[in-house]
């Protein structure tokens, strides 16, 4: 998908708004879903949903591009580390 998103990001079109719509489903999801944990109490009350959805999908974009770009395989435990601390807002 990120592959998807960087190539049709900037382009006009029926596949840029495909693209669009799965990403924005996505990141729906993800955001019901952190909602749902602080909710449940597996998240912290006062969690901020908003600035993890950022940091999750900022990490998954640099672990998509590190991966590509740099065939760096140790990005994998970076991108990793970054999503636990989105989620460790004590």
């Amino acid at each position: 998908m990120t592959a998807a998103l960087t190539e049709y990001d900037g382009r006009p079109g029926r596949v840029r708004d495909a693209v669009a719509e799965v990403w924005s489903r996505w990141r729906e999801q993800l955001r019901a879903d952190l909602t749902a944990a602080v909710e449940g109490g597996e998240l912290p009350a006062g969690f901020d949903v908003e600035q993890a959805l950022f940091e999750i999908v900022a990490a998954g974009l640099a672990l998509n591009a590190a991966m590509q770009l740099q065939h760096d395989r140790a990005t994998a435990g970076r991108a990793r580390r970054a999503i636990e601390r989105a989620l460790d807002q004590s």
